[in-house]
């Protein structure tokens, strides 16, 4: 397991653009078209939109670490934040990577450990997060979690408009 998860802030931009990068294309790139994901690796994840995102008081990142090394990431979301308005009691996990020589050792899990243990310190109710309709196996990761399907959205990456599943989990209060 890692042995560390840090806060990140604006001077953590850099290296947050760098990770997300790598994951993104890492998870996405087979998938999409070539110009599809230089569009959105720009645009999305330009170090002035990532910035302005670290800047929100309702966003949250962290980095996992293993012996000093970023072994993945997760942005958190309330409020306003949220990409969808799911209201005050909840927490949005956003973005939830690793990097792909990490994958499969149990560090998403941690990272959705911590995210749950935020939502509960934040005093929230549920945590709901958005999940690529042909992405299987992390539904069934997030399932296995207690995760339920409760709704979807589009996602817009470049010209292509993708179906994402709205995954939510219960807390107990």
């Amino acid at each position: 397991m890692a042995d560390s998860i840090v806060q990140l802030t604006v001077a953590d931009t850099e290296k947050l653009q760098t990770i997300s990068r790598e994951t993104f294309q890492d998870t996405f790139g087979a998938y999409n078209t070539d110009d599809d994901m230089e569009w959105y690796l720009n645009n999305e994840l330009s170090l002035k939109r990532l910035q302005g995102q670290l800047e929100n008081a309702h966003s949250f990142f962290y980095f996992l670490k293993q012996n000093g090394q970023v072994v993945g990431y997760l942005k958190l979301n309330i409020n306003d934040a949220q990409s969808e308005d799911q209201g005050g009691d909840a927490l949005e996990v956003e973005r939830i990577y690793v990097r792909p020589d990490y994958k499969r050792l149990g560090y998403g899990r941690q990272l959705m450990d911590f995210a749950i243990k935020r939502a509960y310190q934040l005093d929230k109710k549920f945590v709901w997060l958005g999940v690529w309709e042909y992405n299987h196996a992390a539904q069934k990761f997030y399932e296995a979690l207690g995760f339920t399907q409760f709704d979807d959205h589009l996602f817009t990456l470049g010209g292509a408009r993708q179906r994402d599943v709205l995954m939510r989990k219960e807390l107990r209060v």
